[in-house]
């Protein structure tokens, strides 16, 4: 609580425990009077009783019975008590009875046993009013509260006169410390030579003066746009430590009192900071140093917010109209002293420029020379010697022109002259002489100084030896243009040269040609032999192809291992192929590295301009994709660009394209193929082979996006889907058909080779269906095995751990290999369709399906045969021992609905 109204409240709160101590007494002496009167009502009605039950006694002894009712009757005129008289023989018979309506709500109930002659028994019931107890207590008790509350009155206005006597006479002592701490901080900025004790000297006496418990000054970190406590004094300055404070306006923290005054310039006045919803972020640490009040004004510097200074009272309603007055006006001194610090500053500043004005003239770097209306010389500093060999006495009166190098020729002065006397400025670079006869580049700046009348008084020439500078620019564009390995121009060389080419094409009609080169098996080199090795080779490279081409030629390099020529000025085509022959002839030769010879070859695809395109980027594009032709072909030749290549890319990009939404708009759906046990002939396989039902070319082969999708790495994505599918078709066809179909997906290389690892959440999947790990089986190819990585073998054996079988597709036509075969733990390998094609009885493709399927036997795995077509075919395989057949003789891939019939007719 805040101290100032703790001893305020205090004597009312003694007022207020004496009365109510007076009250409680008050209230138990009325109990214990009311008490008094009830037990005396009690007692008096007992008594009555009594007496009534000794007459009727008398009166039943001697069988007066017809007398009773008149004597309840006098009773109760005698008694206005009595609300109720009863007597009642023990059979329950009414003998007499009087009652007096009353809406009395206090009833006293007393009852009395009877015995008479021949032991007869009655009860007599009184039923007595004690209102009249209850009034008298009710008006008592009126009486008294009206005397107390006088009481209360009298005495609370006596208390009220006293606090308030007691309250100005502590404004009095504020307002007197506030003068006090005002005419102290005046009489410091008198004496106060350095800014830097300024606002300590603020704080201090805003505390120890004006009577403050906490006084610091805020200013804003430009940095983080937040208020910092540049000064600080009194107790509770903890209040700062970490203390978050905007001065912007979107933020809580920016719309207290502090970013309110430095942002509008008011004072912002706080006489309950507890209640104020300014305070809020703040309140709780306010609350913990006691304070209960604050007031904040703002410090400007050359009219403009600097800084704001901030004060604490531990007393709500410190801050009156007098007291701001006082502050403000303290604040505004404190502006004041802070532009006279300003002013100082300039002049002191202005002091030091004119001296350093004439240190600069005397030690610069630059060169400087002064000539007057007449274009004399009349001064020039120390590095106009150093730079150009003269002395001061052998150029004083002499024109400039006695610096001319003859490099420039007479335009070029005109130029210079015109543009000086029009604005009184030139600057530029100028190729002077120096004494020594020696020719230099310099940066040159002229300006002119005019009189009061506007002619020309003086003018000033600063100049800058920029030789080293120019070295460096040209080292930069070398750089910037030529590949730092070979010499040979980079891209944006090429780019340039190109673009010029084009230029010079348009205009002599003579057609170009782009070609883009790109070595063959480049990698292996620098696998194998390493980089430095490649650079060897690179290096010749660039030789030989620049032996090939003319000097009107270019030939660049991209990086890596791709060049780039542009053959100008092509009078017939026949040019082109003579140096494309060339190129293939010179780098199909062993290159020496070393001590070691290796041999390369070439890739070149070849666009002419302007029959190709007439565009750059159409121009690289086509020789890309050129080359690229080149390279699928066979290598180490050359193709030319042809529109159908351009229309294959197109379509590949627009494939490629769609098919990052075909997943999403759900296009692709699953055929599967049955496998089927060739000695039984009964179905416990199929193969899923996905479909892309595109919206507008129809079903696309996945000859054509898998590819895409693989490059692309929407593989992975793909793959999961195809699982998941397959997984629930599963599930389906079990409970369809009662017995397990086992389902083989295809899995590409570039689903194992990336980093997600989905194999985890697919065993989970299984278990949430239920459906056992062997009811799937993932197809591979043997190039995976080729280049199985650990991360490979890992997931491979993951597979077989979650009882998934793995099956080894298109075995034959790659790098099989028995090692392979044992390391993976393969369960099944499929016999590609090549071979099983032509089967037929003593050829060479049966003598090998009849080793592959008696290898496989041997090492325990199991044979699907694909491609079967004919009846001889699957006899052949039969007899040759093969488990499984797959093909057009047994069923095509088949839609879901399809299968379920086939599965059911067999």
């Amino acid at each position: 609580m805040n101290p100032k109204t703790y001893f305020e409240k205090l004597p009312w709160f003694f007022l207020f425990a004496f009365l109510a101590l007076l009250g409680t007494v008050s209230i138990i002496f009325l109990d214990n009077k009311f008490s008094d009167d009830l037990k005396l009502a009690q007692a008096s009605a007992s008594q009555q009783l009594q007496l009534i039950t000794s007459i009727l006694t008398s009166e039943l002894n001697h069988a007066n019975y017809q007398s009773i009712d008149t004597l309840f009757n006098e009773w109760a005129k005698a008694n206005g008590n009595i609300v109720e008289l009863q007597l009642v023989s023990s059979n329950g018979f009414k003998i007499a009875n009087y009652i007096r309506p009353a809406a009395d709500k206090h009833i006293l109930e007393l009852k009395a046993p009877i015995s008479y002659s021949y032991r007869e028994e009655a009860t007599v019931l009184i039923r007595m009013s004690l209102d009249s107890v209850y009034q008298g207590q009710q008006k008592f008790a009126t009486q008294f509260a009206g005397i107390f509350f006088a009481f209360s009155i009298l005495v609370s206005f006596l208390l009220y006169f006293v606090i308030q006597s007691k309250k100005e006479s502590a404004k009095a002592i504020r307002i007197t410390r506030l003068y006090n701490a005002l005419s102290e901080i005046n009489q410091a900025i008198v004496r106060m030579e350095q800014e830097a004790q300024l606002f300590p000297l603020v704080c201090r006496c805003a505390v120890e003066f004006g009577g403050m418990s906490m006084a610091f000054v805020a200013q804003v970190d430009d940095k983080n746009k937040l208020f910092y406590p540049s000064a600080s004094y009194g107790n509770g300055r903890d209040f700062l430590a970490g203390i978050v404070i905007s001065p912007l306006a979107d933020v809580p923290e920016g719309n207290g009192p502090i970013g309110i005054a430095y942002r509008e310039n008011r004072s912002v006045i706080v006489n309950d900071y507890h209640a104020d919803p300014v305070t809020t972020p703040w309140r709780e640490r306010a609350l913990e140093n006691g304070w209960h009040s604050a007031a904040t004004f703002p410090i400007q510097r050359g009219g403009r917010p600097f800084a704001v200074l901030s004060v604490y009272h531990a007393q709500a309603g410190a801050f009156d109209a007098e007291a701001i007055a006082l502050l403000d006006e303290m604040s505004r001194d404190i502006s004041f002293s802070l532009d006279n610090f300003d002013r100082e500053a300039q002049r002191k500043t202005a002091e030091k420029s004119l001296q350093l004005a004439a240190s600069i003239y005397e030690n610069s770097s630059e060169g400087m020379m002064i000539t007057d209306a007449g274009n004399l010389i009349m001064a020039v500093n120390p590095a106009f010697t150093r730079i150009t060999g003269y002395d001061v006495g052998e150029v004083i009166g002499k024109n400039p022109g006695v610096l001319k190098s003859g490099y420039h020729d007479t335009d070029f002065y005109r130029s210079m002259w015109s543009e000086i006397n029009a604005s009184g400025k030139w600057t530029g670079e100028i190729w002077d002489r120096r004494k020594n006869g020696e020719v230099y580049p310099k940066w040159l700046t002229i300006n002119t100084i005019f009189s009061s009348e506007g002619t020309v008084h003086h003018r000033i020439a600063l100049f800058t030896d920029i030789t080293q500078k120019k070295a460096s620019e040209e080292q930069i564009w070398q750089q910037a243009n030529f590949d730092h390995l070979t010499g040979l121009p980079n891209w944006r060389m090429f780019h340039d040269r190109l673009e010029q080419e084009i230029k010079k094409s348009r205009r002599t009609g003579l057609p170009l040609a782009v070609m883009f080169l790109d070595l063959d098996h480049f990698k292996e080199v620098n696998d194998t032999l390493g980089h430095a090795k490649g650079d060897i080779l690179l290096n010749e490279a660039a030789q030989r192809l620049l032996g090939c081409v003319r000097e009107s030629d270019t030939v660049a390099r991209f990086g890596g291992d791709e060049f780039v020529l542009i053959l100008s000025d092509l009078g017939d085509s026949d040019s082109v192929e003579r140096i494309n022959e060339c190129i293939l002839q010179r780098l199909s030769a062993p290159f020496r590295l070393g001590e070691i010879s290796v041999y390369v070859s070439v890739s070149i695809g070849v666009t002419i301009y302007p029959s190709d395109a007439t565009e750059i980027e159409a121009l690289l594009r086509n020789a890309d994709q050129a080359m690229y032709a080149a390279k699928n072909s066979g290598r180490n030749r050359f193709s030319y660009y042809t529109q159908a290549m351009q229309l294959v890319a197109q379509n590949r990009m627009s494939l490629s394209n769609d098919l990052h939404n075909a997943l999403a708009d759900n296009q692709f759906w699953l055929a599967y193929q049955p496998i089927v046990e060739l000695e039984t002939g009964s179905i416990h396989k199929a193969e899923a082979l996905i479909r892309w039902q595109h919206p507008k070319r129809g079903l696309v082969s996945p000859a054509e996006f898998i590819p895409i999708a693989e490059q692309s790495g929407l593989i992975v994505q793909i793959g999961d889907w195809v699982f998941r599918q397959a997984a629930l078709q599963a599930k389906r066809w079990q409970s369809i058909s009662g017995k397990d179909i086992q389902i083989g997906i295809n899995k590409s290389p570039v689903q194992f080779r990336n980093d997600a690892d989905t194999h985890s959440d697919w065993f989970g999947y299984l278990k949430e269906l239920g459906v056992p790990g062997s009811n799937v089986a993932v197809e591979i190819t043997e190039g995976l095995l080729m280049d199985a990585s650990n991360t490979i073998v890992r997931k491979l054996l993951a597979f077989r751990d979650n009882g998934i079988q793995v099956a080894l597709d298109d075995f034959g036509t790659g790098y099989s290999s028995l090692s392979y075969l044992k390391k993976f733990d393969i369960d099944y390998i499929k016999i590609d369709q090549s071979f099983v094609r032509n089967l037929v009885t003593g050829s060479s493709d049966l003598a090998l399906c009849e080793a592959m399927i008696m290898m496989a036997h041997k090492l325990g795995i199991k044979v699907i045969a694909e491609g079967v077509e004919t009846s001889e075919q699957r006899d052949l395989l039969i007899a040759a021992g093969c488990d499984y057949g797959q093909g057009y003789l047994f069923s095509k891939p088949l839609s879901t609905k399809d299968f379920e019939s086939f599965l059911l007719e067999n």
